[in-house]
């Protein structure tokens, strides 16, 4: 396997052109035998790639998050979840582009961040990929107890009488119930994603904020 030394030089040297004016791109991060550029962070914040990763948001933040979908896709590609359907790759590519006030604008966002349409079709058929697999991996593993799930008709009843509502029992136990899964697998993936990060060669080559 490559060093990560090597990687930033190769990575630096594949951007370089033979133009002098040409910016080269810088490796912020590199994760086993990948890296991480300042062009995947411009992206991410071009198109919101990655949760969190607003214009504002900080680079190292951005870093991380970008660092954790590699680790997730390694994963991915080594149990091989079923492709996903074409139409939902377009259409999420749509929404992507739809989010810009004319295609002038989406253009200069794939300008300023170094994409083409086609990597960013591939990467939305990765985020479809990752999302099967974290569907199929922890489906079984959220579902919460009887005493979790009045704990959280409690919190949510508590909630929505604070705010001068008084939802029905089917209603309140629907809400609970949604709040828990989504609390549960958020913390599993969280779990999940730190093991992998402790189990990685995880460097990174600049210091952002």
């Amino acid at each position: 396997m490559r060093s990560p030394a090597l990687l930033v030089t190769l990575a630096a040297l594949a951007v370089a052109d033979s133009g002098a004016s040409q910016t080269i791109d810088r490796v912020m991060a590199a994760v086993g035998g990948r890296v991480v550029t300042l062009s995947d962070v411009r992206a991410a914040r071009e198109f919101g790639l990655v949760a969190g990763a607003s214009q504002a948001g900080g680079t190292r933040d951005v870093v991380d998050r970008l660092i954790d979908r590699i680790l997730m896709l390694e994963e991915v590609e080594r149990y091989a979840p079923p492709e996903p359907d074409p139409r939902a790759v377009e259409a999420r590519f749509e929404a992507i582009r739809a989010a810009f006030p004319s295609p002038e604008a989406f253009a200069a966002a794939l300008r300023v961040s170094g994409m083409s349409e086609a990597a960013l079709r591939q990467w939305v058929r990765n985020d479809l990929r990752i999302t099967a697999y974290l569907e199929q991996r922890f489906a079984a593993a959220i579902e919460p107890t009887g005493a979790e799930l009045e704990n959280y008709v409690r919190q949510v009843r508590s909630e929505l009488e604070a705010a001068g509502r008084t939802p029905d029992e089917q209603q309140l136990r629907r809400l609970a119930r949604e709040r828990a899964i989504t609390e549960r697998r958020q913390a599993l993936i969280r779990d999940w994603i730190e093991g992998l990060r402790r189990r990685a060669a995880v460097t990174y080559t600049q210091a952002p904020r």
